[in-house]
């Protein structure tokens, strides 16, 4: 039977009320674990992202994968167009008007897949390349793009 009084829930007595942990636990918690652990993620997708992103940013990289999109002994195994791939490996040293470059360039292509090695000296503020071959998965033998290709014959 009711009256129609509201029943209104009295405050909890003085003392009894929970602290600010044990309210705020389930969040706090996970907050504390996986921030740490994201923001170690951030940096080091950050520096990985700077390191591939000044390797691909060279003049031996941008000069291999030129050369590898425009030389038919490329793009005729691999289908144009040739588009490099991710995860460039290798290390670029260059100090002021001198360096030293050693990559792999991973490189797809319409048909197959390959990989570009190029090796560079920078003197006196001028790349030279000492190699610069293509790989192609499945081949035995690389082609160098550094050899002229071959003249057809005229008949």
């Amino acid at each position: 039977m009711s009256y129609g009084y509201a029943s209104t829930p009295l405050p909890p007595p003085p003392g009894s009320q929970p602290g600010w942990f044990a309210r705020n636990w389930k969040w706090f918690l996970p907050t504390v674990v996986l921030g740490p652990i994201l923001l170690a993620a951030l940096v080091i997708g950050g520096v990985v992202s700077l390191v591939f992103g000044m390797m691909k940013s060279s003049e031996p990289y941008q000069h291999a994968v030129e050369v590898a999109g425009s030389d038919a002994r490329a793009t005729g195994p691999l289908g144009a167009p040739i588009t490099p791939g991710w995860y460039t490996t290798g290390n670029i040293n260059v100090s002021g008007a001198a360096g030293a470059a050693e990559l792999e360039i991973p490189v797809n292509g319409k048909l197959r897949h390959g990989t570009l090695y190029v090796s560079a000296r920078k003197s006196e503020g001028i790349w030279s390349y000492q190699r610069l071959e293509l790989a192609v998965d499945g081949e035995a033998e690389r082609i160098n793009l550094l050899a002229s290709p071959p003249q057809e014959e005229e008949k």
